[in-house]
């Protein structure tokens, strides 16, 4: 917070806290006499959500403490912009504002005052993104971008290699997990959970979730961007099995189940570019533990796909949740509306992809090789294997739908502002009804902070 450079970036590890502190800087630039508006960008709803109610608990604190001063508190409301899309606001009594927008380019123009991108390295048109912030400088306005890393090749890398090189007058911050840890990072996580801090649990905590985030471990929390490759993002020993008898006697009666699709609609030809499968996961969680039932790989046309998801929903039965992803522009939403009409007597939504394929895939990645997921025995696992080893460079959808399965099941894949429900109309229909869903659920709308 010390340095007040115009344009200020920060590479850091994931969890540390660098966007709670930020949200500090906001509210206290609101609220200086000389102080303005802050307007911030994640690269999805609930960051800019959590992001509001971080600037809302720092202003409810510093109104506590800082009787001195006009009160800070303000009011959190929401808004669907022109576009269809639900931002956030907090109002402060003296005018001024932070708003959480979407990462679309022109939300930036004629803006004035402080501009925050979070999690830069996971936007689209990174390009377009800078460019439009780049205009608050021209009248004395700052810019803090700040991010993990997403591969050696991200625009965000490019963007640390110029600023640290003296390519670009920015002021560059590097924030390591060890760094955090020796800034007090788990003796705090300690206090909060009203636990005695030693050094060997801080040591094991700290191992603990190495092992966690497995071989993304280095870039996620070491702050070293990752080269892509053959075999980086899964190891074949992650792979473990149980027998299907032992399996479906003792844990079937008490799983929540998903079948993801990957749904590739290309035949296989005789000659000509291999085409891509069509990949069905079967996956189901007990406690903390997921296992991979089943996995359905083809290569067929639209109609016999059709063919497909009818015949494994009905042996799948009624309590399996079906949920595809969903592809872009309004292609994907028709097929999903086909999908859904086809599939009428089952729970199926198709579901918005969150980040770049890597990206979706660490997370199932982390709980393989934390020995949290088996796979059942049989004839597909020696495929499954396979596909997630040559992972990046062979066949993504196999892993695409083994990751959405894992993100399902997680919790994270049942947020409602990435489901896309067939018939609901268009992007405006469904923002406003995550609109009224949230001043139902209280969490916006006449809250004051």
């Amino acid at each position: 917070m010390a340095d007040q450079s115009q344009v200020k970036i920060a590479e850091k590890s994931r969890r540390i806290g660098l966007s709670w502190i930020e949200a500090l800087d906001c509210v206290l630039q609101a609220n200086l006499l000389d102080g303005c508006n802050s307007y911030y960008i994640g690269y999805n709803f609930e960051m800019s959500e959590q992001f509001i109610q971080d600037c809302a608990e720092w202003a409810e604190l510093i109104g506590a403490i800082a009787q001195s001063i006009d009160s800070p508190y303000g009011n959190i409301d929401a808004f669907v912009d022109e576009e269809g899309i639900l931002n956030y606001r907090l109002r402060f009594p003296n005018g001024r504002q932070i708003v959480a927008l979407s990462s679309k380019p022109a939300n930036l123009r004629s803006k004035k005052g402080r501009i925050v991108i979070d999690e830069i390295a996971f936007h689209q048109n990174v390009a377009d993104l800078l460019k439009a912030a780049m205009a608050v400088t021209i009248w004395g306005g700052q810019i803090r971008i700040i991010s993990t890393h997403d591969g050696e090749d991200n625009p965000f890398n490019g963007l640390v290699k110029e600023a640290r090189e003296g390519g670009k007058p920015y002021s560059l911050h590097r924030y390591t997990f060890k760094d955090a840890i020796a800034q007090g990072l788990y003796r705090r996580i300690c206090a909060v959970d009203n636990e005695e801090w030693t050094l060997e649990k801080e040591y094991e905590w700290e191992q603990y979730n190495r092992a966690i985030y497995g071989v993304g471990a280095a870039e996620e929390l070491d702050v070293i961007p990752a080269r892509i490759g053959k075999g980086l993002v899964f190891a074949e020993p992650w792979f473990s099995s149980v027998p299907e008898v032992d399996f479906t006697y003792e844990l079937a009666g008490n799983a929540v189940w998903v079948r993801f699709w990957d749904l590739a609609a290309t035949e296989k030809k005789i000659s000509g570019p291999e085409p891509c499968f069509t990949a069905g996961v079967k996956m189901c969680r007990v406690g903390d533990l997921y296992y991979v039932t089943d996995l359905i790989e083809a290569q067929l046309g639209p109609a016999d796909i059709d063919d497909m998801l009818m015949a494994t929903a009905e042996v799948d039965g009624p309590n399996c949740a079906i949920r595809s992803e969903l592809e872009g522009g309004s292609s994907g939403k028709r097929d999903a509306a086909h999908i859904a009409k086809l599939l009428n007597k089952f729970d199926y939504q198709a579901v918005a992809p969150r980040g770049d394929k890597v990206r979706r895939a660490r997370p199932w990645a982390s709980q393989l090789k934390a020995g949290n997921a088996r796979l059942v025995e049989g004839d597909w696992n020696k495929n499954y294997i396979k596909r997630h080893v040559e992972f990046p460079e062979g066949p993504a959808d196999t892993v695409d739908a083994s990751s959405g399965a894992y993100d399902y099941l997680s919790g994270s894949g049942m947020r409602v502002s990435d489901i896309y429900v067939p018939g609901q109309g268009d992007r405006a229909a469904s923002a406003q009804a995550r609109l009224r869903m949230l001043k139902r659920r209280g969490g916006i709308g006449g809250r004051r902070f």
